[in-house]
């Protein structure tokens, strides 16, 4: 199981970077190819340099994306990288003037770029240096970040021959997918049985949890009328369990364990959430705000506003400083964001909706927590539930 939490927690594992977990990978995964492939149903990629699982998920999310990436012109400079190294023989060396001049005609009908303006420039740069972290180039003379102050900044790269195994392989044409609703559309192709238990494991491995809705109902039966497979399948795999509930499942590691991003985290902001739902649990138990059929809630901007306030107010001096130091508008942005990702609420035009999670995941500080600045010391723990 520790293998198979390494392939989800890494894009890829290469034998450059890590050649003790990429022989131990080699020698276990036989272990767990049948999961892979009949629950998952993704592909895995394994030769002489690099192993990795192809984690397509059922449903794009916003958190999905690279971190790093800010604009849209983030992912499409990487795809013109991407075609560029293509061409190049593995450990072939080029110079970044030669990329830049490629990247304008890869790009020249989709979204032209000008390397006289400087967002351009940081643009090319962010994508640079995830390139270069995900092994894609190295660099062999020169900084990229200097690209981005000076365009005729000069860099000597090499290709490592990894970018061939970058990409998705759908399987599949996909010339005719023109949004991500296309691609997602993929996961309700073939065998109506097959491709429900697809996306119930991918659901699972992936996300936070699989909330019951009138679009994954079906799926949502399947867990329920599964369960002790399902259960038993990803406890083998991950070392967790999963729990179902009216409305919702989801699957939790073990104490102790991690794999990829967690929740609740390190983070002020994840004991802020964490408080916060704790609030909003006592609040709609009281019958504040009506709880739906499905156990969702409907707030108003303004509540959920007033709700952040009264959190910060009872609890807030135990938050990390920079946390502190935000404004209430900063913070409600924050934590909106946060929670949204997590999949504890989603932001709708005038409304914020609580998901079921909200009144499952909260904490409170210790009883000897009096809502106190403490310069300079470590916060109390957070007691999670």
């Amino acid at each position: 199981m520790v293998e198979f939490r390494a392939l989800l927690d890494r894009f890829w594992v290469t034998r450059a970077e890590n050649k003790e977990l990429f022989f131990l990978l080699q020698k276990t995964l036989p272990e767990h190819h049948r999961f892979i492939n009949e629950q998952l149903g993704w592909n895995l990629i394994v030769n002489e340099s690099v192993i990795k699982l192809e984690k397509v998920p059922p449903k794009a999310m916003p958190w999905m994306g690279i971190p790093t990436f800010q604009e849209t012109m983030d992912y499409c400079l990487l795809c013109a990288v991407l075609l560029f190294l293509a061409d190049l023989d593995d450990g072939e060396p080029f110079l970044l003037s030669f990329l830049t001049k490629a990247a304008e005609s890869y790009l020249a009908d989709v979204m032209p770029v000008d390397w006289t303006l400087f967002l351009h420039r940081k643009s090319l740069v962010r994508v640079l240096q995830y390139a270069q972290e995900a092994g894609l180039v190295l660099v062999y003379d020169g900084n990229s970040a200097g690209f981005g102050s000076n365009r005729d900044q000069e860099v000597l790269y090499e290709n490592t021959g990894l970018s061939r195994h970058f990409p998705v392989h759908f399987g599949r044409d996909i010339m005719d997918c023109q949004s991500i609703e296309d691609f997602e559309a993929f996961s309700w192709e073939g065998d109506e049985t097959e491709s429900r238990r697809h996306r119930v494991y991918q659901q699972l491995v992936l996300t936070p949890g699989l909330y019951c809705s009138d679009e994954t109902r079906s799926d949502y039966e399947y867990i329920k009328n599964q369960r002790r497979t399902v259960s038993a399948s990803l406890d083998k795999a991950m070392d967790g369990e999963l729990q179902v509930h009216k409305n919702g499942a989801f699957f939790l590691l073990s104490e102790g364990d991690r794999c990829g991003l967690i929740y609740p985290g390190t983070r002020a902001l994840s004991d802020a959430a964490l408080l916060l739902c704790t609030q909003l649990r006592e609040e709609i138990a009281q019958g504040r705000y009506f709880r739906r059929e499905d156990d969702t809630v409907l707030l108003s901007r303004r509540e959920f506003r007033y709700e952040t306030e009264r959190c910060r107010s009872l609890c807030g001096n135990g938050w990390g400083s920079q946390l502190r130091a935000m404004s209430l508008d900063r913070i409600v942005q924050e934590l909106t964001a946060y929670m949204a990702q997590w999949m504890l609420l989603e932001e709708m035009e005038d409304d914020i909706l609580l998901y079921p999670a909200v009144g499952k995941l909260v904490g409170h500080y210790p009883a000897s927590f009096h809502n106190e600045v403490r310069e300079g010391e470590e916060d109390d723990p957070l007691e999670d539930e």
